[in-house]
């Protein structure tokens, strides 16, 4: 996903609000970007602390408490100024910086995700997808020996051995 297709797909216009700071796109969106799934109903992003206030006057009716994080639901958008307690300098860390928007660096969504498991079977799902993603940079030599021995591993009871005489050359 391109920058360009990233701004149509979030059609901010029907938010209705100008951002001061950029806000870090999180969640399905993130995910796609990454080319992992496609998004679902909504566009997630964590805002900063002077756009959260901004916000709790321009949508009153519209706040969401979640386990203390406090955020709004409009028009197809969910806007936290924390997640899991993280706030926006959290997740801006290795953002990739566009024009209108950060996305959340992959090894921060792999950790949100963390958090997350258990809560949702959507969010355990994304932890194996980043899992895969992350299997990409395995040293393939050592996955090569894992996969010639795969036998003598899933015919212990949890795959560990110790003090044992092995080839260990790849």
């Amino acid at each position: 996903m391109n920058e360009q297709e990233l701004e149509s797909t979030i059609d901010i216009q029907r938010l209705g609000y100008e951002f001061l700071d950029k806000p870090v796109i999180v969640g399905g969106l993130a995910m796609e970007y990454y080319g992992l799934r496609k998004h679902g109903d909504d566009i997630d992003f964590i805002v900063t602390s002077r756009d959260y206030q901004r916000l709790k006057v321009k949508f009153p009716n519209h706040r969401k408490d979640l386990w203390g994080d406090f955020g709004f639901v409009v028009n197809g958008f969910e806007l936290f100024r924390s997640i899991y307690k993280f706030d926006h300098a959290h997740y801006s860390q290795d953002a990739i910086e566009l024009a209108n928007y950060k996305i959340v660096h992959i090894d921060m969504l792999f950790r949100m995700k963390v958090f997350a498991l258990g809560v949702a079977p959507k969010h355990d799902c994304d932890v194996e997808l980043l899992k895969g993603y992350y299997k990409r940079f395995q040293n393939p030599n050592y996955q090569n020996y894992l996969d010639r021995h795969v036998e003598r591993y899933t015919s212990s009871e949890n795959g560990i051995f110790v003090g044992i005489t092995y080839n260990d050359e790849v």
